[in-house]
């Protein structure tokens, strides 16, 4: 029996201990991780699209810094691409208070480094974004 290779969580962050602190979370959950900042995406400096056809991520955890209603706009745009669209995505942020107020009601989970319970919630996000698929049906 060949074995299924680990998933492989692409996050998309603006600070690298984030990036280094989900990474070994993830990591210690059973999956392979790759990161990249989030300002080399917005920039151009790293085309996204190339960046999923080369690693094949199986779900994107991202990150919504300030200023908020710009990257939560760049996000939607993201998702929205058609190679991306099928991905299960992850929404974080470090300020979801100030996210909802600039917003409203989103659904992100927040990060609060040094809150271990945090990062476990982005896990079990990503693990239910890869056994659902984009109608709410269960894979397998």
């Amino acid at each position: 029996m060949i074995a299924q290779p680990q998933p492989l969580v692409a996050i998309l962050n603006s600070m690298d201990d984030i990036i280094d602190t989900l990474s070994l979370a993830f990591e210690q959950a059973g999956f392979r991780t790759v990161g990249a900042k989030l300002s080399e995406i917005q920039s151009g400096v790293l085309d996204l699209v190339a960046f999923v056809q080369e690693h094949e991520p199986d779900a994107i955890v991202y990150d919504i810094p300030r200023p908020y209603e710009a990257n939560w706009n760049f996000l939607r745009l993201m998702r929205d691409t058609s190679s991306l669209g099928d991905l299960g995505w992850v929404v974080t942020t470090t300020n979801r208070t100030a996210l909802v107020a600039a917003l409203g009601p989103v659904n992100v989970i927040e990060i609060v480094l040094g809150k271990p319970y945090t990062v476990d919630e982005v896990v079990a996000a990503v693990r239910l974004s890869l056994s659902v698929d984009g109608c709410g049906q269960t894979k397998g």
